[in-house]
């Protein structure tokens, strides 16, 4: 969630230099091999690293200006509830560019010069290094430590398409965008009004277009070409320029340099696989993953209760999720949690056995944890919360520091707590301990590993590393820790836990990703329709697996306007669901506000938002999902050899097909199953775009022809969607669904 303010105007952000760059060596157009395939090319106008033999650019570099700037910025950052909201005062600026030297060697091309402006004169080196006919390696060092803002410039065209950027929500496409990369809370709203509005009246939380909590800075274009960027600083990305893309990057100096990778290939999912590679890819899931992930809280009896209703129901639960295992706390936000990491044995007396036993009836327990520690609520009297685990990691230093050399209480949303400081050897071994005694030990099956974006910006660390640079880093080591503590448990492919936070190379250490706190609406930015775009630009940068809570959760009650599940929200994010690599219910923040999948009646009367219609639907909708069990393990396997995704953007599948991108709520599950789920309220009748071939829609079976618009009657329980006939995955999708198509 974040309020950008920023002093100086954004025209001045990329200072556009009108004067060429200065040559000071020997110029003439000319050409060298660096391999028998890839050529440095310069002429009068621009640089250029082709692929001869595929005809495609690595890069172009203008030298009609400048293509590399630098300055120095002092950043002032305010930091509440993980909203985090930056001032800039300019100090100094390189906005001239020379070129001193090109020295050509076998593979390798490295241009020298210097940067400069008032008060600010800088050497310069850029490297670009051929690993490959397809790959190229690149590094941007400057001679100036005090210069702490680069900016590098390369050619674009109107026509290219950008995609990714880790997981988005509101563009599916960033061509004409200038997103930010910064992994925090997404917002509340995030455009979608009035809650926007009254989020950022309240705390500065309401975020924009941009906010995500799992950004990554790497691309693909529709020339299939993707860019990596390994640095780990605030970024931002600007493509509203038809000719060129501009990057800048934050406090580069702590990293020695900008230093990335650019790819070359035949086709996106091409591209994919061989970021992937190096990035990482997920684990395939196990067998009881692929049911129905119950998520309740509210102790033995009522998990028990619901889930047995459920199953009664026909519904093919595999596993309880139980985020209160560790304990409920009532806060004004609504229904949270002890974050002190063991079980609760008020909620759940003699956890163990209840675990064994929900296990005995084929039914898997997960919980949730966390990398805070909380504490008593100074602004709650008498509260009496305490936790033992706070006091340990205290008196042994593990927690995160702020500038004074203080344990750092950060005001959470309900409650103070601290963080676990992930660059504490001692802190993370005493970490992974408690994963595998109070978690593992109990035999959960799997967690929520939540949050990862909180660092605050000034924090100090046990290593010493700055932390406007481990800031994004940080969800990507909890999740390391967490799948460490796995593996040391020897429990490594029977257990999942998923993360909503992350950065490059979280897709190496997460088993499974979740989109974090949607809105309960159908908002486009914050709702239903986002959690479609979250899956589709996620799968691009390398989050094969994901998925989102079915129904969202931030539930809000306001004078102006009530933010509370409806039953037809909550089907239709179902029905969505159904068509992901999981499928998990969550009962939202406020869950005595919000309709459920379930009925229930607490001893003192209390009934919950539901009926047995929503029941029985949700059965209905949950046995699609099981149903196609078989297709989506193929695509897991897949995810786990190659990268690609499960749930797959337009573009990768029909990348020839511009109609089919203006369809930006359609997915793909695989290749050979096109979804088109209903994102808006009211609607009963949904258009459709079909790509080319020949598409069999599941409900009917009627076949229709490719290249076209259909509108199809989308009763709840029937979520439009199509096989490809003639896929590869026909059959299997065929029989798949065999089960289920025609039944009511």
């Amino acid at each position: 969630m974040a309020l950008r303010l920023i002093s100086l105007s954004l025209s001045l952000f990329f200072l556009e230099c009108a004067s060429r760059i200065i040559s000071n060596f020997p110029h003439s157009e000319e050409s060298y091999s660096l391999t028998q395939k890839v050529q440095w090319i310069q002429s009068t106008n621009e640089f250029t690293l082709r692929n001869q033999s595929l005809s495609k650019d690595f890069i172009k570099l203008s030298l009609e200006e400048p293509f590399l700037k630098s300055s120095t910025k002092e950043t002032i950052s305010k930091y509440r509830m993980a909203s985090f909201q930056f001032k800039e005062n300019l100090e100094k600026t390189c906005d001239k560019q020379s070129i001193d030297e090109i020295k050509k060697d076998p593979g390798k091309i490295t241009i020298k010069g210097k940067l400069t402006g008032k008060d600010c004169s800088t050497d310069y080196q850029i490297q670009f290094h051929t690993k490959s006919d397809t790959e190229i390696e690149f590094k941007i060092q400057l001679s100036d430590p005090s210069l702490n803002r680069i900016q590098f410039h390369y050619g674009s065209s109107k026509d290219e398409k950008i995609f990714g950027l880790g997981e988005q929500f509101t563009f599916d496409e960033l061509k004409g965008k200038t997103p930010f990369l910064f992994t925090e809370e997404q917002g509340i709203g995030r455009g979608d009004q009035p809650i926007t509005a009254g989020a950022n009246i309240m705390a500065g939380a309401g975020g924009n277009a941009y906010t995500t909590y799992a950004p990554i800075p790497h691309y693909i274009t529709s020339e299939n070409r993707s860019v990596f960027f390994e640095n780990s600083g605030y970024a931002n990305f600007d493509f509203s320029d038809t000719k060129k893309i501009k990057v800048e990057f934050w406090d580069f100096q702590s990293e020695k340099s900008l230093t990335g990778t650019i790819w070359i290939g035949t086709s996106s999912k091409s591209l994919i696989e061989v970021y992937t590679k190096k990035t990482g890819r997920f684990p395939k899931l196990p067998d009881w993953a692929y049911g129905t992930w119950l998520g309740v809280q509210g102790g033995t009896e009522k998990v028990s209760t619901i889930v047995k209703q459920a199953k009664d129901a026909g519904n093919p639960v595999t596993a309880l999720w139980i985020q209160d295992w560790c304990g409920r706390r009532v806060t004004n936000f609504g229904d949270q949690l002890k974050w002190r990491w063991y079980a609760d044995e008020y909620l759940y007396p003699d956890f163990k056995k209840f675990v064994k036993s929900m296990n005995d009836q084929n039914v898997q327990v997960l919980g949730y944890i966390n990398s805070f520690l909380a504490d008593t609520d100074p602004k709650k009297p008498g509260d009496d919360f305490t936790n033992p685990l706070l006091t340990e990691a205290k008196s042994k230093g593990y927690l995160v520091k702020n500038s004074k050399g203080e344990d750092y209480l950060i005001q959470t949303v309900g409650f103070p707590a601290y963080l676990i400081d992930l660059t504490n050897p001692a802190a993370v071994r005493w970490t992974k301990d408690l994963i595998k005694k109070n978690m593992i030990g109990m035999g959960l099956s799997g967690w929520m590993a939540d949050f990862g974006e909180w660092l605050p910006y000034d924090a100090k660390l046990y290593s010493g590393i700055d932390a406007k640079i481990y800031h994004n880093r940080y969800p990507v080591d909890w999740a390391r820790i967490n799948r460490e503590a796995i593996k040391e448990a020897g429990m490594e492919g029977k257990i999942v836990f998923f993360t909503r936070a992350g950065y490059s190379y979280s897709n190496a250490y997460s088993t499974l990703f979740w989109e974090g706190d949607q809105m309960v609406s159908f908002g486009t930015n914050d709702g239903l329709p986002s959690s479609i775009i979250g899956l589709t630009s996620s799968g691009i940068s390398g989050y094969a697996l994901n998925h989102s809570d079915i129904g969202g959760y931030t539930t809000i009650s306001n004078p102006l306007r009530n933010y509370h599940r409806s039953k037809e929200l909550l089907l239709r994010w179902a029905e969505a669901s159904a068509f992901t690599p999981v499928f998990r219910t969550h009962e939202g923040n406020r869950p005595l506000k919000n309709w459920q999948v379930y009925t229930y009646i607490k001893p003192d009367g209390t009934r919950s938002l539901g009926d047995e219609d929503t029941v029985s639907l949700f059965a209905k909708i949950a046995k699609i999902h099981f149903a196609l069990k078989p297709y989506i393990q193929s695509l897991v396997e897949e995810a786990s050899q190659t990268g690609i995704p499960v749930v797959r953007h337009n573009f990768l599948v029909e990348p020839e097909d511009k109609n089919l991108l203006n369809y930006k709520y359609q997915f793909f599950l695989g290749d050979d199953l096109l979804v088109a789920p209903v994102v808006e309220s009211g609607e009963i009748v949904q258009e459709v775009y079909l790509p080319r071939g020949k598409w069999l829609h599941i409900w009917t079976g009627t076949t229709y022809d490719g290249y076209r618009k259909i509108q199809v009657p989308a009763p709840i329980g029937k979520p439009p969607a199509f096989i490809r006939i003639g896929g590869k995955s026909e059959t299997l999708i065929r029989s798949s669904i065999s089960s289920i198509r025609n039944k009511d």
